[in-house]
């Protein structure tokens, strides 16, 4: 598609991005979305998921987003920049999709992978940026939800325009430092104790957006 065609296909003429809500107030959308998504992320660390493949990256965009957009668990057939930034094209992919897959063998066979581990796949799916929106937070998402089949927790240290820059640069020794792991007895404890945080997460984003 061209760039007017891409532009008709995701955006209400507004600027808004379309959805099966059909709602036009990008404010009101960014609340919804916020809010449905991080619903579905805490569902699914409650309940637990098993990472087997990069399959499952787009199945948790779908399951995440599915309420809302079209295209959720769909990888982009189009190029994608934000800002400076130009992410991989999708002529690549498969490139990316094997080197991901090695990467995701190799942590299924350490008993405890290591926040460098973590931060190299993070740093490829960053640079994948298979999604129109929501590529960071199925992300980390998928991560925790790793780390939890190794009976590990997650934190990441939100200093979101480092980790940005960081990502941007590709720096692993930054992005390494953003990821702090716990390890936990039980598997089922590790989910547990990943969706505590994402709701401690969450109402703490609720409550600064009631202050401001």
């Amino acid at each position: 598609m061209t760039d007017e065609e891409l532009k008709q296909y995701f955006l209400y003429p507004n600027g808004t991005l379309r959805n099966k809500l059909n709602l036009q107030d990008a404010a009101k959308l960014r609340m919804v979305e916020y809010r449905t998504v991080a619903h579905n992320a805490v569902w699914l660390l409650h309940h637990g998921y098993v990472i087997k493949s990069i399959d499952d990256y787009a199945k948790i965009h779908q399951f995440l987003f599915g309420e809302i957009y079209s295209w959720a668990g769909q990888f982009r057939d189009y190029y994608l920049s934000k800002g400076k930034t130009d992410f991989m094209p999708p002529t690549a992919f498969d490139t990316a999709i094997t080197n991901i897959t090695h990467q995701l063998k190799m942590i299924k066979n350490t008993v405890k992978p290591t926040s460098k581990q973590y931060a190299q796949l993070l740093d490829s799916l960053n640079y994948l940026h298979p999604f129109r929106e929501g590529n960071g937070r199925t992300t980390r998402l998928f991560i925790q939800l790793l780390a939890a089949n190794h009976h590990q927790s997650i934190d990441y240290n939100r200093q979101d325009r480092e980790v940005i820059v960081a990502l941007n640069q590709s720096d692993l020794v930054k992005i390494q430092k953003f990821i702090k792991i716990t390890d936990i007895d039980s598997q089922q404890v590790a989910f547990q104790q990943n969706a505590k945080k994402q709701l401690l997460n969450m109402e703490k984003l609720n409550r600064d957006k009631e202050i401001h």
